[in-house]
């Protein structure tokens, strides 16, 4: 059975003057060995972990972590359980609980996380204060572990997480960011696989109340036959590749995602390939320049009232054996493809019971619940250094133009150190005052470019470029540089390989 509240009809999608994107940039219990399921196999035993003082043995530690005990929304906010495919039973689970009935132990150096990471015992590990690493290093993650960040400013930097053929793992409430390769904003280098978690045929996964951001390729990927899989109340922000899940011909991964809110991202919003259940419901993506909800081969996705807001190919059913279902989205300010629904994809209710609010609730319920605890937006610094050399306050565009949170209405100086800047830029439309700048005063030192298409996209009014060049991987005839706020000045800057309209 669902429980819903009013949803409101799908709304056909309408571009506005400045949403552009049109001539577009491209783009229970623990778990035994016996108990594991096809392909996944037991953990590896560590040696014994010596603990201190502070570990005990209390449950699922969300108390002890100091996560609420949250009402709102009838208690679905701060679930002590998923909802969705990882609250199911199967593969010798009863559902998804992590480490709960194990120790409770507190990490506040990278040595003691990646210990307790890789042990072999059941774990509830609370996360303390900012955990960074010298190198980037995906640490490798064993079965019935629960990661809980303690109140709010958790954080793990210039890390990320790999779960490879496990089950029973909980991620919640906090942090994980900046592991982003200044100058490899496709992710294609072959040191740059800094992805914040990635998931490789591996069951009962629960994601909740996450924030990800400027990581290095994607920020998390489901790969290979995982399966009972929920990431919910998360925040993907400020980089190309959000969500992707697949790499894989078999059909078999049933995943839920809910009340995520995706926002200043390219491509994989999520990108759904082969997966056998896919459930996309009470989802916020906003500004958004490649596409959003994509789903593969033979995907089937039921996509309910959702909230797209300038989003570029909001939603698309890109192959003939693919099934799309859905109801109650509302898209505002989008463009481009925006699949039908065909076949009868699936029935979530079938499966288990959840909360459906209303696609014009979403944006409110999101932008407020979403992240771990003490939000996700500040206010930005007067003037943002970007830099390639590792030198700026980010290392890409992207990032820069996301720590101004949509609406602040204060002007914001994003200077720009020498170099050739290879990604889209878009100055959303809900950001204004914003003076995008070459930190030299010479055109020819900073320089932005893109593989074809528009390299960069002006939608926010009052903006001020200047002092840069802007071109694209090709000669084309089309915009390189296309203005569609108001008030929108220019000075000393050079557009080649393309139009400025």
């Amino acid at each position: 059975m669902t429980v819903k509240s009013t949803i409101s009809q799908a709304i056909t999608v309408t571009p506005s003057r400045r949403s552009v994107l049109t001539t577009g940039l491209l783009g229970g219990g623990a778990v035994a060995a016996s108990s594991l399921g096809t392909g996944v196999s037991a953990a590896v035993a560590t040696d014994s972990l010596q603990y201190s003082s502070e570990s005990s043995l209390r449950g699922n530690g969300f108390d002890e972590a100091g996560l609420p005990n949250s009402s709102a929304l009838g208690g679905t906010v701060w679930s002590h359980h998923p909802a969705g495919f990882a609250s199911l039973p199967g593969l010798g689970l009863d559902g998804t609980t992590g480490g709960a009935g194990g120790n409770i132990v507190h990490a506040r150096t990278a040595a003691e996380l990646r210990s307790f990471a890789n042990a072999s015992e059941a774990l509830v590990v609370i996360l303390h204060g900012s955990i960074v690493f010298d190198a980037y290093e995906k640490l490798r993650v064993q079965s019935n572990k629960s990661f809980l960040g303690a109140g709010s400013g958790a954080e793990v930097v210039n890390a990320g997480f790999k779960l490879i053929n496990i089950a029973n793992v909980i991620f919640r409430n906090f942090t994980v960011r900046d592991s982003y390769i200044p100058g490899d904003f496709e992710g294609k280098r072959p040191d740059n696989d800094r992805d914040g978690i990635q998931v490789d045929t591996s069951h009962h996964i629960w994601v909740d109340h996450m924030y990800f951001t400027r990581m290095g390729d994607g920020l998390v990927d489901t790969r290979k036959d995982c399966d009972y899989v929920t990431y919910s109340w998360n925040v993907f922000a400020d980089h190309n590749k959000a969500i992707g899940e697949g790499w894989t011909d078999n059909v078999v991964t049933q995943l839920t995602f809910h009340h995520n809110w995706i926002r200043n991202t390219h491509q994989r919003n999520a990108s759904l390939d082969n997966v056998l259940a896919g459930h996309v419901y009470n989802n916020y993506l906003q500004d958004i320049s490649s596409y959003g909800m994509l789903g593969r081969n033979a995907a089937r996705l039921v996509v309910e009232a959702n909230y797209f807001q300038d989003v570029r190919n909001p939603l698309n059913i890109q192959d003939p054996e693919g099934e799309l279902a859905a109801s109650g989205n509302i898209f505002e300010d989008c463009v481009g493809v925006n699949s039908a629904p065909r076949g009868a994809a699936f029935d979530p209710s079938s499966h288990y019971q959840y909360r459906l609010d209303s696609a014009e609730a979403v944006p409110a319920l999101v932008g407020r619940f979403a992240g771990p605890l003490g939000g996700t937006e500040s206010a930005p610094a007067d003037v943002v250094t970007v830099a390639l050399d590792g030198s700026g306050d980010f290392g890409s565009i992207r990032a820069a133009v996301g720590s101004v949170p949509s609406g602040y209405s204060l002007p914001v100086i994003i200077r720009l150190g020498p170099g050739l800047y290879d990604e889209p830029v878009v100055i959303w439309q809900d950001r204004s005052g914003i003076t995008l700048e070459g930190s030299t005063g010479n055109a020819a030192d900073v320089v932005l470019t893109f593989k074809e298409g528009v390299t960069l996209l002006v939608a926010g009014d009052g903006t001020a470029v200047r002092h840069l060049s802007v071109t694209s991987g090709k000669i084309q005839t089309g915009f390189v540089v296309l203005t569609t706020g108001e008030d929108v000045s220019y000075e000393n800057v050079t557009v080649l390989n393309g139009r400025h309209g």
